[in-house]
């Protein structure tokens, strides 16, 4: 594999959300889930991440983060700012790993964290609430 997607978030945001991916798409066996637990330390989260990225030594890492700001986005930056080759994106929803995950080989690395973020936010729109017309019948029923 040279590619991968280490998705991290707090709680099981990483593992639900890649569990919602794989119901909708099927297996993604490019895509890796890592939780951060309540019981989990910032050294626990990132040692986790350092033993499936030494799994992959020399592949583009994407890190999916649930949390700007939060400890899996620091741990994920701290690793990206150490290799040219890994990405960050953070925010997104199933919508965007969805159209991630049917253009995992078309892009780089950089172009697919870009796309990422574009694809995340069109996912989220206002649902319109319009009232049905009222008809009046004058048929006599």
């Amino acid at each position: 594999m040279d590619r991968i997607v280490i998705i991290s978030g707090h709680g099981m945001f990483a593992s639900g959300i890649l569990s919602s991916l794989e119901m909708i798409v099927g297996k993604k066996e490019n895509f890796i889930a890592i939780d951060f637990l309540k019981d989990m330390s910032d050294t626990e989260l990132e040692e986790k991440m350092k033993k499936e990225l030494e799994q992959y030594p020399n592949s583009e890492v994407l890190f999916v983060c649930d949390l700007m700001g939060g400890t899996p986005f620091k741990i994920c930056t701290k690793f990206a700012f150490s290799n040219s080759k890994y990405e960050v994106v953070t925010g997104v929803n199933v919508g965007g790993l969805i159209d991630l995950s049917m253009k995992f080989n078309q892009f780089s690395i950089l172009e697919l964290a870009n796309h990422l973020v574009e694809a995340s936010k069109k996912a989220v729109v206002q649902v319109e609430k319009v009232k049905p017309l009222e008809t009046t019948s004058n048929d006599g029923i």
